[in-house]
């Protein structure tokens, strides 16, 4: 029943685990540490936040909070004692903050070094050099390809900008979402030219054949539509690299770039054989 009223005084109930205590304690002892907070009362509340701290964690602490001290004190003692407990709570208060200071360089040297850190510098690598090509794709010359219309669906869906998409799918056993789909592509000759881009081989166009004039129907939800995102998102790991500080926010884009953008990186390499157009420079 003694621990109760100090778990009152710190917003937990008594089933809080220690890692709560200590977060919570953090954060109002920064809010009410003399040095930022100068109100005499916050001076009180931040000697029995640290009494509570001390108690619920069993440092062996025996309290002397206004809770417990007897009141038949000349005015001098009291000043006194306060002063010392003040003293111990500033103390206490260090000795917790350099033990966390402690945990988080630990913490930040094993994110640093060892083989997790060199597999974190290949995949900033991996990311540099996709987007690089996937940015020199936007500007080399393009691939056609021959193939055949097999089927077709009209008014299947609506791209971001809302135009009307319809589908097809080849001879080749691909699938392309089309906007502005019409006769050219399944009435008259089914032959199309699949225009993709030089690494990667990314789908860029459709180009109907016609003998009179060849017409072109843009394709949607493919990777060169996106590649702005993408290259965002694969320079994810290289800004990380660089910005290596004692953050939270660089332990956040760490972890998004060691299990979030390699994964990313993965299937955006499996997919459509990229890896392959990737070794042979856009030629296979």
């Amino acid at each position: 029943m003694q621990k109760e009223k100090y778990y009152k005084l710190l917003g937990l109930t008594p089933s809080a685990s220690d890692q709560e205590v200590k977060k919570v304690f953090r954060k109002l002892a920064m809010r009410y540490h003399p040095d930022r907070n100068p109100d005499p009362q916050a001076h009180e509340l931040f000697i029995l936040l640290t009494e509570a701290y001390d108690v619920i964690l069993d440092k062996n602490y025996t309290t002397r909070s206004s809770m417990t001290r007897k009141a038949e004190k000349t005015t001098e003692e009291r000043e006194n004692e306060n002063i010392e407990r003040m003293q111990t709570a500033r103390k206490r208060y260090q000795e917790q903050a350099r033990k966390e200071q402690l945990e988080n360089d630990r913490f930040f040297h094993s994110m640093t070094t060892g083989r997790k850190w060199r597999n974190f510098r290949l995949i900033a690598i991996a990311g540099v050099i996709i987007s690089i090509l996937l940015t020199a794709d936007l500007f080399l010359p393009h691939h056609y390809q021959e193939d055949e219309v097999t089927q077709y669906k009209l008014n299947m869906a609506f791209s971001p900008s809302q135009k009307v998409l319809g589908v097809i799918k080849t001879r080749r056993d691909e699938t392309y979402w089309i906007s502005r789909m019409n006769y050219f592509i399944y009435a008259k000759n089914r032959s199309i030219y699949v225009e993709t881009s030089w690494f990667f081989h990314n789908p860029i166009s459709i180009i109907a054949k016609n003998k009179i004039t060849p017409k072109k129907f843009d394709i949607h939800f493919t990777c060169y539509t996106i590649s702005g995102i993408l290259i965002g998102v694969f320079l994810i790991p290289i800004f990380t690299l660089w910005y290596r500080r004692k953050k939270i926010s660089f332990t956040f884009f760490y972890y998004l770039s060691y299990y979030g953008v390699s994964v990313v990186i993965l299937l955006f390499l499996i997919t459509g054989n990229r890896w392959a157009h990737l070794l042979t420079f856009g030629l296979y």
